[in-house]
């Protein structure tokens, strides 16, 4: 009697399926927006289309670009083994848990302002309004120079609204909860998506998700020998130029990366363009200047090698009425939102403008690159040096630190989102491939020559090292919590009523001074014509 051939434990999950949640993780929070920001008559139809926009995108994923020829439904589909669907879906819970969404771990400093942003979308009236007379720290006061009148809360919050929406109707601690599962949900998606890119499932998948970063390890080596006096952190190692480990964007600025991140694989993983205005559109509404790196993701994507059609075919998908009219609304709406606080950039221009001496920028921007892009990009040359997203992630993080906006470059930071995702995910998979081609040598007993050997452990020595910043981060994570250290995360409170009053916290009010705050906002074009009053 034959054996029986074991069932395979692979869980197909339909593209369509995965498609759909990603759409609507992204989708949601904006309908909320509009109907809670927006006058009912603009709000209400603005939603509607939106979710109309998103049923459509949902609707034709899986279908090629005008005249190709179709693919086999499943082709498209995700083949995950139900260990590693488990894994991803713990792992992503933990890593939401563990990087102080919700603030029921450590958290790091950002999360002061965080905690805030929820709390007050949750407690206050939606549009979020102020009055200067609530606040009754002196310090605050001085900082502030107002005793009377009125500002309201411009910011990208749109991430918030589902966990406020919750924390309305079931209190602050559903908030809270609903904000780190929702958190988790983003990056499982993510993760999935990376699996379909890659081909499989492994291991180094949520690895480099969680710890990618630079060889950052090298400059603070030097700068502990050295002592030398520019040196703020030990990713913030040169003047005006950072480029952040994937942990740290996770645990300070969740609220722009998650989302970031989902839509760069959603963008990498389409199969035509008729709605890249919705899906690269919305991250307008999550990381404005995000969107500056997802353009040439999008750009790539759609005159990639596999989409690529005749001119008017081409031109026919482009221009469709949801990639016109989604990308047209957003813009609309979150650009006139924005504006209204344009203060908030503080400096930009090139990044040589804010050095000393033009010789001086050029060296440090050359470390920069060296420590930050090319360690990565030398690691996958040889494998995808063919590959469209390589190429224009490789050419992103080049270009990306020869601009500036705000004081501490946000600019720079969340640009690089979209391509060190793309390098992160190819990372993975290099590590999955060189596994894979060692299980064969193995079969075969074939030998691995001597200058391969040597790269190889070049390779892994590098990646190593560039899990450094990562490491730091989790390692004060946790060592924090466990020695239960205090952290500032109710150092806030509120913008309504800033708690901050320590000298080595009071800068929490020149950030939302600076930041959050827009007096005059009834002149703006926002609250004169689409938002609530």
């Amino acid at each position: 009697m034959m054996a029986q051939k074991k069932k395979s434990s692979d869980i197909n999950i339909p593209f369509r399926l995965w498609y759909g949640l990603a759409v609507a993780f992204l989708v949601l929070p904006v309908i909320i927006f509009f109907a809670g920001y927006l006058r009912w008559y603009i709000g209400i139809p603005f939603a509607l289309l939106f979710a109309g926009f998103g049923v459509y995108a949902v609707l034709d994923c899986s279908k090629k670009g005008r005249g190709k020829t179709a693919l086999a439904s499943d082709s498209l589909d995700i083949k995950i083994p139900l260990k590693y669907l488990i894994g991803f879906a713990l792992f992503s819970i933990f890593l939401a848990y563990f990087s102080g969404v919700g603030e029921f771990i450590y958290s790091l400093q950002d999360h002061a302002i965080r905690r805030a942003t929820l709390s007050d979308l949750v407690s206050y009236k939606w549009p979020v309004i102020y009055d200067y007379s609530t606040q009754t720290n002196p310090d605050v006061i001085n900082i502030i120079g107002k005793t009377s009148g009125k500002t309201a809360l411009m910011y990208y919050f749109t991430y918030w609204m589902p966990a406020a929406l919750a924390g309305k109707i079931f209190g602050r601690t559903a908030a809270d909860i609903f904000l780190m599962l929702w958190s988790a949900m983003g990056m499982f998606l993510t993760l999935l998506g990376m699996v379909k890119i890659n081909g499989r499932a492994c291991v180094t998948q949520p690895i480099f998700f969680m710890f990618f970063g630079g060889l950052d390890v090298i400059p603070t080596l030097v700068y502990d020998a050295t002592g030398y006096p520019l040196w703020t952190s030990i990713e913030g190692w040169v003047p005006n130029m950072s480029y952040y480990c994937n942990l740290s964007e996770i645990a300070n600025v969740f609220h722009q990366c998650i989302p970031c991140f989902l839509i760069t694989v959603l963008v990498m993983l389409s199969i035509n363009s008729r709605t890249f205005g919705l899906t690269g559109g919305l991250l307008f509404a999550y990381s404005p200047f995000g969107v500056f790196g997802i353009i040439p993701v999008i750009g790539t994507a759609i005159f990639r090698k596999e989409m690529r059609q005749d001119v008017k075919s081409t031109l026919l998908d482009i221009f469709t009425p949801v990639n016109i009219l989604s990308a047209a609304i957003l813009l609309f709406v979150y650009g006139s939102f924005y504006s209204a606080n344009s203060g908030a950039l503080g400096k930009n221009g090139f990044t040589w403008k804010f050095y000393d001496s033009f010789g001086l920028f050029v060296i440090c921007y050359i470390c920069f690159v060296i420590i930050e892009v090319l360690p990565v990009t030398a690691i996958l040359f040889k494998r995808y040096r063919k590959n469209a997203f390589y190429i224009c992630a490789a050419i992103c993080l080049t270009l990306i630190p020869l601009y500036m906006m705000t004081w501490v470059n946000d600019f720079a930071m969340r640009a690089s989102m979209p391509s060190r995702l793309i390098m992160c995910t190819f990372l993975a998979g290099f590590y999955k491939d060189l596994y894979d081609e060692d299980a064969v040598r193995l079969r075969e007993k074939k030998k691995m020559g001597k200058k391969k050997v040597i790269a190889l452990t070049c390779a892994i020595l590098a990646t190593i090292l560039m899990i450094f910043p990562g490491f730091v981060n989790a390692y004060l994570i946790a060592g924090c919590q466990l020695t239960g250290e205090p952290d500032r995360k109710e150092m806030v409170g509120s913008f309504g009523n800033i708690n901050v009053a320590a000298d080595e916290t009071i800068e929490y009010a020149y950030v939302v001074n600076n930041q959050f705050y827009t007096d005059d906002y009834m002149d703006s074009f926002f609250f004169r014509y689409l938002g609530k009053t």
